[in-house]
């Protein structure tokens, strides 16, 4: 082999190593991001689960209380959808038939 092929030979061998380990640490780098995601989407999980709980107890040392706030949320919900409804519901009036009835 000429001395030319040889430095190009470990150039291309240094390049390849090179791009290998930026390979390497992406793929290191997703693993972390991912294990991290899982732990959050983990943690969310167990906190709503006692949320859930809370909520449970709530409603069982208070049940009248706990009725009047869904019947008021409720009331709430339906007049704001009401509202929207009707404002962006609206629809312009037809105009009347003028041809003749027989």
């Amino acid at each position: 082999m000429t001395p030319v092929t040889v430095d190009h030979a470990a150039r291309v061998s240094h390049e390849a190593r090179r791009l290998q380990s930026l390979a390497v640490d992406a793929v290191e780098d997703g693993t972390h991001a991912v294990k991290r995601a899982m732990k959050s989407v983990t943690r969310g999980v167990e906190e709503l689960g006692d949320l859930k709980e809370k909520a449970a107890h709530r409603v069982r040392r208070q049940p009248l209380k706990a009725v009047g706030i869904a019947i008021g949320a409720g009331m709430l919900l339906g007049m704001a959808v009401g509202w929207f409804g009707g404002r962006f519901g609206r629809r312009e009036p037809r105009p009347p038939d003028l041809s003749p009835r027989c």
